[in-house]
């Protein structure tokens, strides 16, 4: 990490609050990296100067400078080896399971700091509203899209899966339009077809939302990010979080919108006694 090789270097010139503030840090490097100085300052008691000082200690100009290195660091992070080295050791002795769910569990009960009710009333119901769903993820991110596309279409809402090329993507977006809803899952970068999405979006008035862990902005911009942390930046993580925020989703849908959500679910149930399955 960054912060850990700026310390070794520059560790000797360090006051105590410095300190403090370094281990904030390293404590959490995936909010960190995107935390205004009085995010960091706060916690202590301290006036957002100190982040400051610490910056220029730490050979920077100053906090933003700081923040900036500390994001691309992040951002870059490590191989799929080496983060997958660094979840294994912290682990004690062969307790891999509980080690595991320990770490899920601690980044799950952070979520409702990160992303609220509100937010989520007001996704659900444009998801409720929309004559179409367009679903876009890649890599890791298309077992979310599979699963969010199943739950919507149990509520009888149309779901299109953005996968594949982008030519595939050009292709399934030709009938985007202002009525629709654009959601993506995007973790640790901007996807190459994201910008182009959102672009598209935004020329159509599309609403669109982003689900990731760090991409507090973006440009150009959706109308709403979900963004809540995994875990540590510098490890192997899954994919709990962003599926709870969908589950979280669709459980408010069923919740704020019962006459469309549970009756599509009775019809359904209804078919599977046809087809008996």
């Amino acid at each position: 990490m960054l912060i850990a090789e700026l310390v070794k270097n520059k560790g000797h010139l360090l006051t105590a609050i410095d300190r403090k503030l370094v281990a904030l840090l390293q404590a959490q490097p995936a909010e960190a990296a995107f935390w205004l100085a009085n995010d960091l300052t706060q916690p202590l008691g301290l006036h957002q100067s100190a982040a400051t000082r610490l910056a220029q200690r730490l050979g920077f100009a100053g906090y933003p400078e700081l923040r900036s290195a500390l994001r691309q660091d992040y951002l870059t992070g490590a191989g799929p080896s080496q983060r997958l080295r660094g979840r294994l050791d912290r682990h004690v002795g062969d307790e891999v399971l509980q080690s595991f769910v320990d770490d899920e569990m601690e980044a799950l009960s952070a979520l409702p700091q990160h992303v609220s009710q509100a937010q989520l009333d007001g996704v659900a119901a444009r998801l409720t509203s929309a004559e179409a769903v367009y679903l876009f993820g890649q890599g890791n991110a298309t077992i979310l899209v599979e699963q969010l596309s199943r739950r919507l279409q149990r509520f009888g809402i149309r779901p299109v899966a953005l996968v594949g090329s982008r030519r595939d993507i050009a292709e399934r977006v030709a009938t985007l339009g202002a009525n629709d809803l654009l959601i993506a899952f995007a973790f640790r970068r901007v996807p190459g077809a994201l910008g182009p999405l959102i672009d598209l979006a935004n020329s159509t008035g599309t609403d669109s939302v982003v689900i990731t862990d760090t991409l507090l902005s973006m440009s150009p911009a959706p109308t709403t990010i979900l963004a809540a942390p995994r875990g540590g930046s510098d490890e192997f993580l899954s994919l709990t979080v962003p599926m709870a925020i969908a589950n979280a989703l669709v459980l408010t849908m069923g919740r704020t919108s019962p006459e469309t959500t549970l009756r599509s679910l009775d019809r359904l149930d209804s078919l599977f006694d046809h087809f008996d399955v």
